[in-house]
């Protein structure tokens, strides 16, 4: 009796088995003719495979992929194997055949032919890889980055590919990479891919530049600053927060070539005059600190008068009480000079007297009614006494 019942069991499953084979007779004629045809079957199997869109193929796109990776020392020079290759590498990502992902990349590691690789890019980009792939992707193109800027031969075709794929498959921490890619200045064709794959990766694409600011080399720092510039579409408290970020990081980071901190300062630079135009007196205490410091590059030759002149009109333009009594500072430095007979700069005089009048803040009062009694150029005092009048009438 228990004989009867366990051969019973067992001929269960088998009938299970067999159905289950049968359930998809031409997937499983397609399998078969692959794994006994030569390269020039295989390749026909996988084009046939193309006249039954309603199976699933997948699995037979599997067993090609996996035959190619087993045998790619001895197929790499093979022009079939390399057809085969291509053919079920496209066909994987045309059906979205996310399951291949895994054997896809590893193909991409194994072949250093880039028309191949630039087709298991564009696989990829059809596909949901495991995170771990998307991770090695994004070394792969930051080793690249890293390469050019170093004067080494790049696949320029590969990068642009993994570029669209990395947008293609959307994970925020492909931005700095993609970024870096972006403003490498490998070619107009990458640059445009680029900062169009930016935009489809996920997460605040204001707060990624803001990522890219803190944590990227200072050419990267002042593209991206660059990017939040140029985006009209950018809500103004957004900017005014990222360009705030932007001054500070340009205000701590300390480097030793001379050519990145001539970058770091250029960030400053232009951070200022955003928050000028925005008037953002959340800055506040960052623009009197890069005051003081431009003031001290421009004592010793590092930064021109222009700088100077930009980062009093934003003292004058954020209008804090803070920025007011900075300024009043600098105009009591300068009266001082004036009684010792020492040379002021008429540009530098004029745009503090002109900055404070413009802030209005009676701080300022008496530095300002000093200066008309000193031998200030005319100008100078006329602009004082302008400077005086809007004190008065607040």
């Amino acid at each position: 009796m228990k004989k009867n019942i366990v051969g019973l069991i067992l001929l269960f499953f088998v009938v299970i088995f067999v159905n289950a084979e049968d359930s998809n007779p031409v997937l499983s004629a397609m399998q078969k003719n692959f794994a006994r045809g030569s390269l020039s079957t295989k390749i026909q199997v996988l084009q046939n495979s193309a006249e039954y869109p309603d199976t699933n193929m997948g699995p037979l796109y599997n067993d090609a992929l996996n035959f190619i990776l087993s045998n790619s020392k001895n197929l790499a020079s093979d022009a079939s194997a390399r057809e085969l290759t291509i053919l079920a590498v496209r066909l994987s990502g045309l059906n979205s055949y996310s399951d291949s992902s895994s054997i896809i990349w590893k193909l991409f590691n194994t072949y250093a032919d880039e028309q191949v690789q630039v087709e298991i890019l564009g696989a990829l980009g059809n596909m949901t890889p495991d995170l771990n792939i998307i991770t090695e992707l994004n070394n792969w193109l930051e080793i690249q980055n890293g390469n050019f800027r170093s004067g080494m031969d790049v696949p320029l075709q590969v990068i642009a590919e993994a570029v669209v794929t990395l947008g293609d498959l959307g994970e925020t921490s492909s931005f700095p990479i993609v970024f870096s890619a972006g403003s490498a200045n490998y070619s107009d064709d990458i640059t445009y891919k680029a900062n169009i794959a930016l935009k489809n990766l996920g997460g605040s694409y204001s707060q990624s530049l803001v990522e890219v600011i803190k944590n990227s080399v200072p050419s990267d720092k002042i593209s991206a600053l660059n990017l939040a510039i140029e985006d009209s579409e950018m809500p103004i408290e957004e900017k005014g927060s990222l360009y705030k970020m932007a001054l500070d990081i340009g205000l701590v980071v300390k480097v030793e070539d001379p050519q990145e901190e001539q970058r770091i300062r250029e960030l400053r630079y232009s951070a200022v005059r955003q928050l000028t135009a925005l008037k953002w007196a959340d800055a506040s205490d960052l623009v009197i600190e890069h005051f003081n410091l431009t003031i001290v590059e421009y004592e010793h030759g590092i930064s021109s008068k222009s700088s100077v002149l930009e980062a009093i009109s934003c003292l004058g333009a954020i209008g804090t009480h803070e920025a007011a009594e900075r300024l009043t500072l600098y105009l009591e430095f300068m009266n001082s000079y004036m009684e010792n007979g020492r040379v002021i700069d008429l540009q530098i005089s004029l745009a503090v007297i002109n900055n404070i009048g413009i802030i209005g803040d009676s701080v300022a009062f008496d530095d300002l009614l000093y200066s008309g009694y000193l031998d200030y150029p005319v100008s100078v005092k006329r602009a004082a006494r302008e400077a005086l009048n809007s004190l008065k009438s607040r």
